[in-house]
């Protein structure tokens, strides 16, 4: 049997939620049935990983980044347009905004039959100016209409898409984003694992684990662990990742004279284990599609805090397998922490409740045949 010609594309590769996703669903799908091609820009700490999946083709186009450059942009999308029309594949299926853009034009302008998009996220939020946001709200619009099918990772984030007439309902299917629950099954021995990062085995540990951005919005958390210390003043706080707010939120810890207690980890490979010694897991975005290190760290059993955004709250059950809390309120997130703190066995129950909710939904078997029975669904209409 020939197989189908498949091409993901996503702008580039660094650690996300976004690039996990599409980096799990090239590696998943069934190389007898699929030719399966990435494009992406040549940058991000996961690009060794992407050449190691086997039985995938790699196309670099360094034109590809996030940022709007004009000249950048139109060269991508004409690179993109040839590599797409010499290759005659079947479906052409885009991640994140600036490669759902150009790889959305570029398919369809070479006519390939069927055009999938997943949003990730929204590139547009509530803290946009108005006009910006409606421009990308009408930008989305353009772009629905060159796709077969758009997946939305939650429900809710559907909901939202519809009722903001982004397109038809039909044309919207969800698929949660899977994770890889092998990676987070093995056992850890937190007394070690504290040891090597210099925390005593009789403190308690308060972390979150993403980038330091905007979207994440670390600072929030960082207010909150003042409260929290005056009456636990043996936690430890650790931030796993990095971004562009590191310098500022660094020198936050300082003028809030917390610093002691703050450990930056940086990028880092043994996040499952890292997530083993949590007590606390706090995800303070300003707006999120799903919320992946959110999915990990359920199935890990950590007692978790969430900012009540997008997709946020069909994981969280406010009160059964998690708390919710309003964006950039950190004396209710520093609140949930003392609640979580000082009722270790209610706090236990809680990270259990979260864990059977992500095994239940979020294996990443499960988003790979669903996907792989998109891709079936939408040829067997072409043809």
């Amino acid at each position: 049997m020939k197989k189908l010609k498949i091409l993901h594309i996503i702008t580039y590769l660094p650690i996300g939620g976004a690039q996990d996703n599409t980096l799990l669903t090239v590696e998943g799908l069934d190389k007898d049935c699929y030719d399966i091609t990435l494009i992406c820009g040549k940058r991000g700490e996961w690009i060794d990983r992407a050449l190691s999946i086997k039985g995938i083709k790699i196309h670099f186009i360094n034109e590809l980044i996030r940022k709007i450059h004009i000249f950048y942009d139109v060269i991508a999308l004409l690179k993109m347009y040839h590599f797409i029309k010499k290759g005659k594949f079947k479906i052409v299926h885009t991640h994140s905004s600036k490669a759902g853009f150009s790889g959305r034009i570029a398919a369809y302008i070479a006519g390939v039959p069927v055009i999938i998009h997943t949003l990730h996220g929204f590139p547009f939020h509530d803290f946009m100016y108005p006009a910006e946001r409606m421009f990308y709200i009408y930008l989305e619009r353009f772009l629905s209409k060159l796709s077969g099918k758009i997946i939305t990772v939650s429900h809710l984030n559907r909901e939202k898409a519809i009722r903001l007439k982004l397109n038809r309902p039909e044309k919207f299917i969800n698929i949660y984003s899977g994770i890889n629950f092998r990676r987070f099954n093995h056992s850890v021995n937190v007394v070690n694992k504290k040891k090597e990062l210099g925390i005593s085995k009789k403190d308690q540990v308060v972390g979150m684990v993403g980038r330091l951005s905007e979207q994440k919005a670390p600072q929030y958390f960082i207010q909150a662990i003042p409260t929290v210390l005056q009456v636990h003043p043996h936690v430890h706080f650790l931030l796993v990742g990095d971004g562009e707010l590191k310098n500022n939120i660094m020198k936050m810890t300082e003028k809030l004279n917390i610093s002691n207690h703050v450990f930056f980890l940086g990028f880092r490979n043994d996040v499952p284990e890292i997530l083993k010694i949590f007590n606390v897991f706090v995800l303070p975005s300003l707006w999120e599609g799903l919320g992946r290190s959110l999915t990990e760290a359920m199935y890990s059993a950590c007692a978790v805090i969430g900012t009540a955004v997008e997709g946020v709250p069909e994981l969280i059950i406010n009160g059964k397998t998690g708390y919710l809390v309003q964006p950039k309120d950190s004396d209710a997130i520093a609140q949930r922490i003392l609640d979580y703190l000082s009722n270790p066995r209610k706090a236990k129950q809680i990270g259990n409740n979260a864990r059977k909710r992500v095994m239940k939904d979020f294996d990443v078997n499960i988003m790979i045949n669903k996907i792989d029975q998109l891709y079936q669904n939408m040829l067997n209409k072409i043809n």
